[in-house]
């Protein structure tokens, strides 16, 4: 009688195998989806430093936390300018972007040396008017921390090239409202009685 319950046992264990090699079902998905090619925006630009970092915001008296990821020196292949950019690990959502400006004081913090602090116009929220910002970046060691000062003070020297520079568009604009100021001078404004 043992034997024939061993025999049982081992009779169900062949059938389980057995529904198992037996299912060759294939599914195909209801909606063919298409690659799309998405752009960060980092395709016309060089990296002049990488690192992950930790970046915080001075807010209301206290450091606030931007985001964890990787901190890049970008500088574009057209027009040389260079910008600092972060994203988010997971989300890649911007969290530091700001053009790099020459005569930034970038100092190791306080109260750690594996950090660094500076004072920017950060661009990362989208503002429509962005305002000056105590920011920090915390490195995962000392060194990284002193390469970051030491590129990011590399780039501010590249930077002082276009300090004063006006693009032709703002020239253009500038010019335009200049002669629609002369034009409404020069109006004359009748009172009727």
């Amino acid at each position: 009688a043992a034997g024939a319950a061993a025999g049982d046992a081992g009779g169900d264990a062949d059938d389980a195998t057995d529904v198992e090699a037996e299912c060759k079902a294939e599914f195909t998905p209801l909606v063919k989806l298409e690659h799309v090619v998405v752009a960060s925006g980092e395709e016309n630009e060089e990296i002049q430093f990488e690192a992950k970092s930790k970046a915080y915001r001075f807010l209301e008296g206290e450091w606030k936390e931007r985001g964890v990821g990787p901190l890049k020196l970008l500088k574009d292949k057209d027009s040389g300018k260079i910008r600092m950019l972060m994203r988010r690990d997971k989300t890649l959502k911007v969290c530091v972007n700001f053009f790099v400006k020459s005569g930034t004081k970038v100092e190791e913090h306080a109260g750690s040396d594996k950090a660094m602090v500076f004072t920017t116009m950060d661009c990362s929220d989208g503002d429509v008017r962005p305002t000056m910002v105590n920011m920090c970046c915390k490195f995962g060691s000392p060194e990284k921390a002193l390469m970051f000062k030491e590129e990011f003070e590399k780039a501010m020297t590249a930077m002082e090239a276009f300090e004063g520079e006006e693009s032709a568009d703002k020239k253009e604009g500038d010019a335009a409202a200049d002669a629609l100021a002369d034009e409404l001078g020069a109006a004359k404004v009748e009172e009727k009685v």
